[in-house]
C-alpha cells in the first residue's frame, strides 16, 4: 500500500484525458479529483485543481528488505536510510517508509 502527500496547482484538460489518466500522470487518485472538482466535466480546456505527490508512503510488508524497497523504486539505500532517519536495516511490517521524488 502506498500514500502519497500533496500539493496543488490547476490543470486545463486536455481532448482525450480521463479521470484514470491524470490519476497515473499525476500520482493522484480519483477520489482527490472529484473531491476538488465536484461538477468536473472532463471536457477538452476545462480549469481543474489537481493535487500532485511530492513522495510516496511506502509501507513494509511481511519479508521485505531495504533492498527490496530500493530496487522497487530504483533508489540508493543509504539515501533511503537517511531520508527516513534509520540507524538500522531492520524493518517492521507496517513500518512507513517515504520516497521522495528527489531520489531518482
Amino acid at each position: 500500500m502506498e500514500v502519497r502527500l500533496s500539493k496543488r496547482f490547476y490543470y486545463r484538460i486536455l481532448e482525450g484525458d480521463t479521470l484514470q489518466s491524470l490519476c497515473r500522470e499525476f500520482n493522484t487518485s480519483k477520489n482527490k479529483i472529484l473531491r476538488n472538482n465536484p461538477n468536473i466535466d472532463l471536457y477538452a480546456g476545462e480549469i481543474v485543481l489537481i493535487e500532485v505527490n511530492d513522495y510516496i508512503s511506502h509501507f513494509v510488508r511481511p519479508a521485505e528488505t531495504l533492498k527490496d524497497i530500493a530496487n522497487r523504486y530504483d533508489i540508493d539505500i543509504i539515501k533511503l536510510k537517511y531520508d527516513n532517519n534509520l540507524k538500522q536495516d531492520k524493518l517492521f511490517i507496517g513500518q512507513e517508509i517515504k520516497i521522495f521524488k528527489n531520489n531518482k
